[in-house]
């Protein structure tokens, strides 16, 4: 499928490539350079800073031109998944040309967002196998997530607090306004937002539009459907916190003070009935996971791992553990630093749903961390553990305590069978 001339971007077309790049920076490089450039890209990244990457998906950084000088953009590179996509993809946008196309819509409505610099597709004998987009990569930046879940050390608690405040309800404001632009982004989180701060104030971007879609406009339902996802985050955004998002929310959705409240119940409820059908269905990521853990498929074995880990060296103990019918302990020094970790053993299938449950626990408010990750094999399967530098487990007792009655009543009462699980695991420990 050849790409579509769009205002403002110059086609190009070498072997195998097609592009469309700004028309400023067409205009400052030769031919030669924008083909060179794709071809590195298609075929080598090692010297990038990869910053995530999973089965079909890699995300790194670049300098534009190359050398100190240049610019850092931000690379999102897709491997089209199996010969049936590859054709498919023939009749219809690349996975990079819909998030191009998307982001271009996006920014028009003036909600902030990365500047695209190039959109390329590698497409040998016609046949769709790579495609990449290049955008503006945003200095001084925060993820949005990490600025509200791993808050800096380095501030007064009543700066924080006030910080934080100015964040959320900028948030709040910014949402109203995405659907109010009938933008839909199936997996609206935290993750896919990033935030500066200077003397002008707040400034929210908005990022990933991979799963995103442009619509007329929003019903109510699917509005409250994309809050509960948002909604999803544990212990670490306080209930004051989500009502100060929600008042700002609803006051630029033009909805009455009076609403606050009982929109928030209506809200509660549609979240955990979300989080319920993340269980099921056995939801491996979330909020915790992106960017600090990666999904793999190794043919015999599959699972997600902490990012410090490689499945190249989890694999032979896990199958060590499974041999041997009872817990492990590993030492791995993958980044460099040692660390410790208990392996767990499962019956087969059995690791992927206790990793869903602890999730979904956590994402309910429960005061755990996330395992280290899990690994499933068609023997079977372990949950791994980063082991205390205590040596000591905390015990079940104490992490209920460390929740507070209030989420304990909680999830007693929606996800008893997943608190027990993760009762026995830990007495096992």
């Amino acid at each position: 499928m050849k790409l579509p001339r769009i205002a403002g971007y110059t086609y190009k077309q070498f072997p195998s490539i097609q592009l469309l790049v700004r028309d400023d920076l067409s205009r400052i490089y030769p031919d030669a350079t924008w083909q060179e450039l794709c071809q590195q890209l298609f075929h080598n990244t090692g010297e990038l800073h990869l910053h995530k990457q999973t089965t079909h998906k890699s995300i790194f950084l670049m300098r534009f031109p190359p050398g100190d000088s240049g610019k850092l953009w931000v690379v999102k590179k897709y491997a089209h998944r199996g010969f049936g996509n590859i054709v498919n993809n023939m009749l219809r946008p690349s996975r990079a040309f819909h998030e191009f196309h998307t982001a271009l819509s996006i920014s028009a409505t003036g909600i902030p967002t990365p500047e695209p610099l190039l959109i390329a597709e590698y497409q040998p004998r016609g046949l769709h196998v790579f495609s990449l987009l290049i955008t503006q990569f945003i200095a001084d930046a925060c993820a949005l997530k990490d600025f509200l879940i791993k808050p800096p050390s380095n501030r007064h608690l009543s700066q924080q607090i006030f910080e934080r405040r100015k964040v959320i309800e900028a948030f709040g404001r910014l949402t109203a306004k995405i659907f109010h632009c009938g933008i839909y982004q199936d997996d609206y989180a935290l993750n896919n937002f990033l935030v500066t701060q200077d003397q002008d104030g707040v400034k929210i971007y908005f990022i990933d539009f991979e799963r995103a879609a442009m619509k007329q406009r929003l019903d109510d339902s699917e509005k409250t459907k994309l809050l509960a996802k948002l909604n999803r985050v544990g212990r670490e955004i306080t209930v004051k916190e989500r009502l100060q998002f929600l008042s700002s929310y609803l006051k630029e959705d033009m909805k009455p003070a009076k609403e606050l409240k009982a929109y928030a119940r209506q809200l509660h409820t549609a979240t955990l009935a979300q989080l319920k059908k993340d269980l099921q269905r056995r939801r491996l990521t979330c909020v915790y996971t992106s960017e600090e853990y990666h999904k793999f498929d190794t043919g015999g074995c599959r699972g997600i791992c902490h990012k410090r880990y490689r499945p190249a060296d989890l694999i032979p103990q896990v199958l060590n553990v499974l041999h041997a019918g009872k817990q492990g302990i590993m030492n791995h020094s993958g980044d460099g630093t040692p660390h410790h970790v208990k392996l767990v053993p499962f019956k087969k299938g059995d690791a992927e749903k206790m990793w869903a449950a602890v999730t979904a626990l956590k994402l309910a408010g429960f005061a755990i961390d996330l395992p280290q990750g899990f690994v499933e094999t068609k023997r079977g399967g372990c949950l791994f553990f980063n082991i205390p530098a205590s040596g000591n487990f905390p015990d079940f007792a104490t992490i209920c305590k460390a929740t507070g009655a209030m989420v304990m009543n909680l999830l007693e009462t929606h996800f008893s069978e997943a608190l027990n699980s993760y009762r026995d695991i830990v007495t096992g420990l």
